[in-house]
């Protein structure tokens, strides 16, 4: 049986006592993201949308919450094609990343689920699986040194995965240190992979072979892209246990309790 898109209540007011709730972002959205071939907003428009708070669970991420890609770095980026997908429509989606956004924790992932048309309580659930929201995070220890981003090799291993929704080194390094230093610049590039895929456009996913009862990949799918993520493949036994991850949260919503 395949994953479908579950529809996303409103997230529930936290005690009066706690600091600001946040709140979805303004974009219309029908469930979980917009419609394949969706017309996306810009970065501007998005920074207008959102709601602003002093709501700031992870004061540790002040300092890469308020820093951005120097235009050095971005052109240094990888494009999504040929680099990823062989359709260069995917360029369409690479071309838009620019991490151009400061502000709160929860406001720079309102500000990326406007921009790529995602439903935030999405990008929120995602980025409480990876990191619980600390920017800093660092994991996935690898001891092949040619995996580690320059300055991080201990002499025995070094962490594959860096920031707000954990993208590697191995498979990223032109993103380095963005991915690090810039929690805007992390969700950003990691929802336009995400946007390209679910438009259709991830050509390498077409080999994938899904486990029994689930579709091969296709456009419109934002659970496969999910999993994906994780694991590289479509619907195969890793992203279906993160997928499962994802939607157990998605429906807890820790970032409303007391103790987030």
């Amino acid at each position: 049986m395949t994953f479908q898109p579950q529809a996303l209540p409103s997230p529930s007011s936290l005690p009066s006592a706690v600091a600001p709730t946040p709140v979805a972002t303004a974009l219309p959205v029908t469930g979980l993201i917009t419609a394949v071939g969706a017309s996306l907003p810009t970065d501007r428009q998005c920074a207008a949308s959102i709601h602003y708070s002093s709501w700031e669970p992870r004061p540790d991420n002040t300092a890469a919450n308020h820093r951005v890609p120097t235009a050095q770095q971005l052109a240094a980026i990888d494009q999504f094609y040929p680099t990823y997908t062989q359709n260069p429509l995917a360029n369409r989606y690479s071309a838009r990343i620019s991490g151009n956004f400061t502000g709160t924790t929860d406001e720079i992932i309102q500000w990326v689920a406007c921009k790529w048309g995602v439903n935030a309580d999405l990008v929120r659930a995602q980025a409480a699986v990876e990191s619980w929201w600390h920017q800093s995070t660092a994991a996935g220890k690898t001891t092949t040194s040619r995996y580690c981003p320059p300055g991080t090799w201990n002499g025995s291993s070094c962490p594959s995965f860096y920031g707000l929704l954990q993208i590697t080194y191995r498979y990223f390094s032109h993103e380095w240190p963005m991915m690090r230093d810039d929690t805007a610049f992390n969700a950003d590039y990691v929802y336009g992979m995400m946007r390209m895929c679910y438009e259709g456009l991830a050509t390498q996913l077409q080999a994938s072979t899904p486990s029994a009862g689930y579709p091969r990949y296709h456009a419109g799918d934002i659970w496969g892209c999910l999993g994906s993520w994780f694991s590289g493949q479509w619907y195969d036994s890793g992203a279906i246990h993160y997928i499962q991850e994802v939607q157990k949260t998605l429906q807890e919503k820790p970032w409303l309790g007391r103790w987030f």
